[in-house]
């Protein structure tokens, strides 16, 4: 009988589980045996910090705790019943939407063509002259003026562009902007989500322009709506939300009145809100109706909401958010969606606060694909909590990797604005930073590291 495996998120293993694979090969970790229960919280911590995904053995965890695994997927019951000789097989709606929701094969593999220090000159600028052509956008539909869709698609490609090359710099520009709940900030926010989880997926690039333009457009129909619905978006009654659910409609009848935008992108925009259980809106498509592309831009638009409410104390820091999304697979999103979209922004997205085991606050700049808990970080706090004399800029794997004792690790994550860090602060330090110091193996604070935790 075949081992049947079943991969989780590291956070949701629980005490008698056997896990029976990592997420990264064995021997980069100090665990004594491949393969082992999880006996006790150490366990249960240890794994969290090193893996984000794990495999548990279904049967041999069975043994030690009661665990509720799903029936076989449809889908596996429809190619099942397709390999048999039965014709004319007759299938539920239902049953059709789920054999037609799967994640399609890359079209193409992106390479990183640029240093993190080099792009992120580059989407600074480009960052700031987007935001006043979203701000212009929105302000042109809110007087009902006729929108510069050529502008808005330029715009679009030059983001598309810079994140090819490397996506991390306009990810980490995304997070230090996210306090600000302008619909044009969203939108821009949600345009690079999006754009980084496709090229992550490998779709190619015509695909990355789409969803650029159409999640830029998505939002404008809100610039037609009462002020005060959009400023208690998060607190409406049934009413209030049928009304606010209008946007999407007033977006379409925006476009459809210019008449020259493309239908690829009509039918993001048309479908972005719609959920994969049937509870979205303004058609309730589910499963397999709503285009993929649209799939695409509501996970990452629902992300942008959960991340960034109105009323910030009401917002989940990356981890939480993560939990949460987990939590809705199969449910409001296509499940390998979910987990791909994890993977796409990491354990510790770019721009997140973190506080290492030498007790210093930094701010994750750049993932690393070797190990995604050893990212680059730059230093903003000492071990007193003040700010820095020197920016350091350091690649953890990379100094991880080398024969020195010291071992910087993160062990605890913030909210933006923590510590008093700002926007301004973490641009001014990573320029002087990425000017004077190379992402190497040198920490010229090892002294101070090994004092801290011995």
């Amino acid at each position: 009988m075949a081992v049947e495996n079943k991969k989780i998120l590291a956070q949701n293993v629980v005490i008698g589980m056997y896990v029976s694979a990592l997420d990264r090969p064995w021997i980069e970790t100090d665990f004594l045996l491949e393969g082992f229960y999880i006996e006790n919280r150490y366990d249960i911590e240890k794994i969290k910090k090193l893996c984000g995904f794990v495999y548990i053995d279904v049967e041999l965890t069975k043994e030690r705790i009661t665990i509720n695994i799903p029936e076989p997927s449809l889908f596996a019951k429809i190619k099942t019943i397709a390999n048999t000789d039965v014709k004319d097989i007759s299938f539920t709606r239902k049953a059709q939407l789920v054999a037609n929701t799967r994640i399609p094969k890359p079209d193409t593999h992106y390479e990183k063509s640029t240093s993190f220090s080099t792009e992120f000159r580059t989407a600074n600028q480009l960052y700031k002259d987007i935001t006043i052509t979203a701000a212009q956008l929105f302000a042109d539909a809110s007087a009902q003026k006729n929108i510069d869709l050529s502008s808005v698609k330029r715009s679009a490609t030059a983001v598309v562009d810079s994140v090819v090359r490397n996506p991390d710099a306009f990810l980490w520009l995304t997070r230090l902007h996210e306090k600000d709940t302008h619909s044009h900030h969203r939108s821009l926010r949600t345009s690079i989500w999006a754009i980084a989880f496709a090229r992550y997926l490998g779709l190619e690039k015509n695909k990355l322009n789409n969803l650029s333009t159409a999640l830029l457009l998505c939002n404008i129909g809100k610039a037609k709506l009462p002020i005060e619905l959009l400023e208690h978006e998060d607190n409406l009654n049934e009413q209030e939300l049928h009304a606010y659910q209008q946007h999407v409609e007033l977006t379409l009848d925006a476009l459809k009145i210019m008449g020259r935008t493309p239908q690829a992108i009509i039918t993001i925009i048309r479908a972005h809100c719609e959920r994969y259980d049937g509870s979205g809106y303004p058609l309730q498509l589910m499963s397999g109706e709503i285009p993929f592309l649209a799939q695409i831009a509501g996970i990452v638009s629902y992300y942008e909401e959960i991340t960034n409410r109105r009323v910030q104390e009401n917002s989940l820091d990356p981890t939480r958010a993560v939990e949460h999304l987990y939590s809705l697979r199969n449910i409001n999103f296509m499940s390998d969606l979910v987990e791909e979209f994890i993977c796409s922004i990491g354990i510790y997205p770019v721009g997140s606060i973190v506080e290492l085991n030498s007790r210093e606050i930094a701010i994750i700049v750049e993932q690393n694909s070797q190990n995604q808990l050893l990212p680059k970080v730059l230093i903003l706090r000492d071990i007193n909590r003040e700010p820095v004399s020197v920016f350091k800029l350091l690649n953890l794997y990379e100094i991880n990797q080398s024969n020195d004792s010291v071992t910087p690790k993160i062990i605890n994550t913030y909210p933006l604005g923590t510590f008093g860090i700002n926007v301004s602060e973490v641009t001014s330090g990573l320029d002087r930073a990425t000017k004077k110091i190379s992402m190497g193996k040198n920490w010229s604070l090892k002294n101070i590291f090994n004092k801290v935790i011995s």
